[in-house]
């Protein structure tokens, strides 16, 4: 029997590696050029979950019944991914508006930051002291955000740089800090 489970094993692990190549290659391919669709979907989900678990300053909003705002600079990784997880959610009330910017940044113009590949470095040195939360990718060379998705165990994690946000006056949920793998202080 001991034998037949461990063909049995073989068997399962050469058809999960042909799959692909039976379906014309194309996991191979979306996998040689992006992150998978799955992949950016928990991403966006992250990101729009990260927010309830923040407390910004008041002074971060313009009005009381103004949406919070989350930005993209650089290259946008997500398509319209984000905007179809983040419509019709809400933020302590306010609704969840996303915009993608360009090299500059307006005060006040955004409560979260997605750093995408390709962002200024001048925008982020604009943030410096802002109480812009910063979002960045490790996994994909991306870094300098106070929380940065890694990939653990073929799993999308994130740590968070609790001593960033503090700069920021932006205060983290120890909630939110218990699920990161990595926070530095």
């Amino acid at each position: 029997m001991a034998p037949l489970t461990g063909s049995l094993a073989l068997w399962q692990r050469l058809c999960t590696l042909a799959l692909p190549l039976l379906a014309g290659g194309s996991a191979i391919a979306l996998a040689a050029n992006a992150p998978p669709p799955l992949e950016q979907a928990v991403k966006a989900s992250y990101i729009t979950k990260f927010a309830p678990f923040i407390e910004w300053p008041a002074g971060a909003f313009a009005n009381p019944d103004g949406p919070f705002m989350i930005c993209l600079a650089g290259h946008d990784a997500f398509g319209s991914t984000l905007d179809e997880i983040a419509r019709g959610q809400k933020v302590k009330g306010r609704r969840i508006q996303v915009r993608r910017i360009g090299d500059t940044l307006s005060p006040g113009a955004c409560h979260m930051l997605v750093i995408g590949e390709g962002t200024p470095n001048a925008l982020l040195a604009q943030l410096a002291g802002q109480p812009v939360l910063t979002v960045a990718d490790r996994s994909a060379g991306l870094d300098g955000g106070m929380i940065r998705f890694v990939r653990r165990a073929g799993r999308v994690r994130f740590e968070i740089d609790n001593g960033a946000a503090r700069v920021a006056h932006l205060a983290i949920s120890s909630k939110l800090l218990d699920l990161a793998v990595t926070v530095a202080r």
